[in-house]
């Protein structure tokens, strides 16, 4: 299934292998960003020039533009990338259909046809999209995040050995729960499209023989099928934003108390102000990825 999938990009390879290599230079600049600015801040903090304070933002603002640049030409390749293999994927389909013999076309309803050329197709794209961009994006940024954190702050970057499991099995079993009924919502279109379908094709039929009434409850009951489920599968996706806000303030609270202890009372840990706002970064950064993924 990959192989044919793959099939479809054809003439946007260049701008699929683009987007993750562009991903991978705006992961490092705001991977980078934290130390430089964890630096700025011990040196002022020490009494630095302002010398010193120009080449430190003169860093950061260079890195800001690059990553800014980065971004943004990651998405241009990207919209372009995805759009294009929907494009050669829905040509495929289509002219697929077409080549179909009599015994093919019997085994599918029209309704179904049209979903999977419009629909199916979207959602491919949607994910195709996610695949080359956020999937290599995510782990990248946890990889890296995780590394300079534990560089900066040495023991206190324990906090996310203790953090990052509880979420990621939180959104593991989330994500387990949540992905059957997203699964009935798309067999069901098939059906929505077919009460449509009937009513567009047999309008005449429908009003001739007085029929709007059980026409209309069928699209009734196709339609709350619909929002049933997907109403089920977002209420318990959206247990994934209290989960990942009690992670995100108890990594903060217990960088922030432990930080401030060993900085105050323990000056030779090597722990300062600097690299407790960049702990505070990386965990941002760590916990967001780990929501995007």
């Amino acid at each position: 299934m990959i192989k044919r999938l793959a099939a479809s990009i054809r003439e946007y390879k260049r701008d699929t292998i683009l987007t993750p290599l562009l991903m991978i230079g705006e992961v490092v600049c705001e991977c980078v960003i934290p130390l430089y600015t964890a630096q700025l801040v011990n040196s002022i903090q020490a009494g630095c020039t302002r010398d010193v304070i120009f080449y430190y933002g003169l860093r950061l603002l260079g890195l800001a533009l690059l990553s800014l640049c980065f971004g943004m030409a990651a998405g241009w390749f990207c919209a372009a990338a995805s759009t294009g293999f929907a494009k050669n994927l829905r040509h495929d389909l289509f002219y697929r259909v077409q080549n179909f013999s009599f015994a093919n076309i019997d085994q599918f309803s029209t309704s179904s046809l049209v979903t999977r050329l419009t629909t199916d197709v979207s959602n491919v794209q949607m994910a195709f999209m996610m695949i080359i961009r956020t999937a290599v994006r995510a782990p990248l940024m946890l990889i890296f995040s995780v590394v300079m954190a534990a560089y900066l702050g040495g023991w206190l970057a324990l906090t996310f050995a203790v953090v990052i499991p509880v979420l990621g099995i939180g959104l593991f079993i989330i994500s387990k729960k949540a992905m059957p009924a997203f699964h009935r919502v798309f067999r069901k279109y098939d059906k929505l499209n077919e009460s449509i379908e009937e009513n567009v094709r047999g309008m005449r039929v429908v009003k001739g023989f007085a029929r709007e009434d059980y026409e209309k409850e069928k699209f009734r009951r196709a339609s709350d099928d619909i929002c049933g489920d997907f109403t089920r599968a977002e209420r318990i996706v959206a247990v994934d934003t209290p989960l990942a806000n009690f992670c995100l303030y108890f990594n903060m609270v217990f960088i922030l108390l432990m930080g401030s202890f060993m900085a105050i009372r323990h000056p030779e840990s090597g722990v300062n102000i600097g690299n407790i706002s960049a702990l505070l970064t990386y965990g941002m950064a760590i916990l967001m990825s780990l929501m995007m993924l």
